[in-house]
């Protein structure tokens, strides 16, 4: 719609310039024509180079569409906790490495019932049961990607606290880390989302699309206290305490030369806020 209220007073002006008025006026109207032309141009060219990897996300989505394809989604969200410059890490609960506390968005009924209206179908590569139960991964047709993507973005219907993940992974969960006591809630700050490329998974034998919502955590003077003891204990089975160099290496100590531990690849780009 922007894009018609800026080109239809060009075609007008162009137009009523060529053929409808005097010889006197037909400069100006063609002149101011071009430049609400022009300005078309290169707004429609800024707005190509500003979201180019959206447009070439949607043509490859178009051309997986043309051949049935699905998308696997998988939307999340990680904490960054830091204290004395290392990152607090947990053990997954899947797979052998450690990453920032957090995990999939949880669907709600209501989300269902969208994830139904757009064709999705449940991710039964890794089947979710217990508290993993109705995770948002999910593959979408490839015709509806740019629909998920959109609904997604907007938060409608859907889980948008990120108090549950926290709250069963560091207070009541396998860790308990933390007390009730001092925290019965936390603030947290929205940092940015770092989404992967549209890339094919051999592991999955599929194309998947990897989503990580980054939060920074802000404690009160009581949380900030407890974390603090809590780094004092040291590392456990469960909790890491891990720096900057080790994280963007996943885990390999390049003083020892040994793998300390497995690093999930998306703990490095919880900390450098892109995929790569």
């Amino acid at each position: 719609m922007r894009y018609l209220i800026q080109i239809i007073p060009a075609i007008i002006l162009i137009l009523a310039g060529k053929y409808y008025v005097s010889d006197e006026l037909r400069p100006e109207f063609l002149g101011s024509g071009l430049i609400f032309f022009i300005s078309f141009v290169f707004e429609v060219f800024y707005d190509i180079c500003q979201n180019r990897k959206r447009v070439m996300l949607l043509l490859r989505c178009r051309y997986l569409s043309l051949r049935g394809s699905y998308i696997r989604f998988s939307m999340s969200y990680q904490y960054r906790i830091k204290v004395n410059d290392k990152y607090l890490l947990v053990k997954n609960s899947n797979w052998n490495f450690y990453q920032h506390v957090g995990g999939k968005y949880k669907r709600f009924p209501i989300t269902q019932k969208i994830l139904k209206d757009l064709e999705a179908m449940d991710d039964l590569k890794m089947k979710t049961t217990g508290l993993m139960k109705d995770d948002l991964a999910v593959f979408i047709p490839a015709k509806n990607a740019a629909k998920f993507l959109k609904w997604f973005d907007s938060a409608e219907d859907r889980e948008i606290s990120h108090w549950r993940e926290f709250y069963e992974e560091l207070i009541e969960g396998k860790g308990s880390a933390l007390s009730k006591v001092n925290f019965p809630y936390v603030n947290y700050n929205f940092v940015a989302s770092v989404q992967t490329s549209l890339l094919y998974a051999p592991e999955w034998k599929c194309w998947e699309i990897l989503r990580y919502d980054v939060i920074d955590l802000l404690p009160n003077e009581n949380q900030q206290k407890e974390l603090e003891e809590l780094f004092q204990k040291g590392d456990t089975d469960y909790i890491k305490w891990a720096d900057h160099e080790l994280i963007q290496s996943l885990g390999y100590n390049t003083h020892t030369r040994e793998t300390s531990y497995k690093i999930g690849k998306h703990a490095k780009w919880v900390v450098n806020l892109k995929a790569n």
